[in-house]
């Protein structure tokens, strides 16, 4: 699996495709400490893929891959979760209680964002 198909469907606000990119992942036990740094990504695009690996790396209680922690956030805030920002109590929460992963690189989505059973 590749993360930068998860990116791109995040980037076209595709969360149907993400969803089930995200549960094969899940369905393969994908691990996410060897998941490669994937090349050729904008800046953008770059902390999409660093924030999701970390944000997964986490919820299977394993530690993301080194080369997250290099990568910053971007300059204007980028909402994941297309529609949210129409939806003032959820965006608030959003804002306040999104995952660290995704906030700390300007990224917005709720806590459970792509999260699967």
């Amino acid at each position: 699996m590749d993360i930068r198909d998860l990116v791109h469907a995040l980037v076209l606000g595709d969360l149907l495709t993400a969803r089930q990119w995200v549960t094969d992942a899940h369905r393969l036990n994908l691990d996410w400490e060897t998941i490669p740094e994937p090349a050729d990504l904008n800046e953008r695009h770059a902390a999409i893929a660093a924030g999701m690996v970390e944000l997964f790396a986490e919820r299977s209680g394993a530690t993301a891959p080194e080369w997250t922690s290099k990568i910053g956030a971007v300059h204007e805030m980028l909402i994941l979760d297309p529609g949210l920002e129409r939806m003032p109590r959820s965006f608030a929460r959003a804002m306040a209680n999104g995952p660290d992963a995704l906030r700390k690189r300007n990224l917005v989505a709720l806590p459970e964002f792509l999260e699967v059973a």
